[in-house]
Formats: C-alpha cells, structure tokens, sequence
C-alpha cells in the first residue's frame, strides 16, 4: 500500500471527506452556540458527557498510567481506543449495511461534533495549556474521524451505485470500498497516533507541574 495510492483514494473520495467535516463543524458550532446561551438541554448534556468520560475505564486507566509515569502506556491505550471504538466500530465499520449505516455514520458524526461543542469551550478556556492541549487533539482526532467517516459512508454507498467504482457488480464495489477504506485508515492512523502522543504528552507535563 503506497503512499500514492493512499492519496489518490483520499482525493477520489473528497466529496465525502468535505461532507463530514462539515458536518462536525455544523454540530460543534452548533453545541458551541447553545452552550454560550447557557441553554439547559446543552448545560445537562455537557454536564453528562464530562461526567461520563471521567467515569469509564479508559479513561480512568490512562490517567493512572500518567500518574504513575508510564507514558507509553498512556499513549498505546489512548491510540487503540480512539482507533477501535472511536474511528472504526463507529464510523466505518457500519457501511456494512448499504444506505442505512451511512445515515448511521451521519448520526455519529452529528452526535460527536455536538458532544464536542458543548464540552471543549470549557476545556479550551480554562488556561493557555488547555488551549493547546484541546485544540492540537482536537484537529488530529476529528481529522482522524472525518477520513474514517467518509471511508464508511463510501461502503455504505458502493452497492448502491457500483458503477462509480467501474464495475456493475455490487458486490465487487463493495470489495473496492473496503479496498479504499483500508488505504484511507493509513492517513487515519498516522492522525490518531499523533493525537495520541500530543495529547498524552502535554497531559503529562501538566501532571508532572502539579
């Protein structure tokens, strides 16, 4: 799998990356404004989703590792994590059903970008270290997200129209699909990883300095 191939499957599938991009960005704005109005449905959903991060294992079990000083294991639990449950399972992995998991993709993408809206104003306000802190994962992550989104949506679509792909078989667009999907998750990786690094690093630094 080439690094030519890699970009020329992203660039065939622009229409999808720039439709789920702007779809986060829709949401997050979204959650953003009801936020800033100190809306109530937004202030108990933001209030549930921290909480509800703060409370799962993963997260628990990351923040051990920083404070224990394994870094490494920080940043392997947070890039498998994010590359399993956040970009596959939930953002590709349903265009195995044609029309429907694309619509599901959609809906994940719409509920994720609103999650982020409403509970990053907080974290990104709340000092300079923060700022960076939230905004580097926040543009590696979601970028991560967008590719794997859009690769879903493309599986979703191929038996659909698998004349797009250059073939009348569904089936075999839906092998095409994936084909792409597995050349898209190179760019996604190389994302989460560095999300992963930035993230885990600059928690422990502030960690460190507390």
């Amino acid at each position: 799998m080439t690094r030519r191939g890699t970009l020329q499957t992203a660039k065939r599938l622009k229409r999808l990356i720039v439709l789920v991009a702007f779809l986060y960005i829709c949401s997050y704005l979204v959650g953003w404004y009801l936020i800033g109005l100190k809306s109530p449905v937004a202030v108990q959903f933001s209030e549930e989703a921290s909480q509800a991060v703060l409370t799962e294992q993963p997260f628990r079990l990351i923040i051990q590792s920083l404070r224990e000083g394994d870094l490494v294991k920080a940043i392997l639990i947070t890039f498998l994590v994010n590359l399993t449950i956040g970009a596959f399972l939930t953002t590709t992995l349903p265009g195995i059903l044609p029309v429907i998991g694309a619509l599901g993709i959609i809906a994940t993408t719409l509920v994720r970008g609103f999650t982020i809206g409403v509970t990053y104003p907080e974290v990104l306000s709340s000092s300079p270290a923060a700022f960076v802190l939230g905004f580097g994962t926040l543009i590696l992550e979601l970028g991560a997200y967008v590719f794997s989104g859009a690769a879903g949506i493309n599986i979703a679509l191929a038996p659909v129209s698998p004349r797009k792909f250059g073939v009348e078989s569904r089936w075999a667009a839906f092998k095409i699909a994936w084909r792409d999907a597995a050349r898209i998750f190179v760019i996604v990786v190389i994302l989460l990883a560095s999300g992963a690094v930035w993230e885990m690093t600059l928690m422990f630094s502030m960690l460190r300095a507390t």
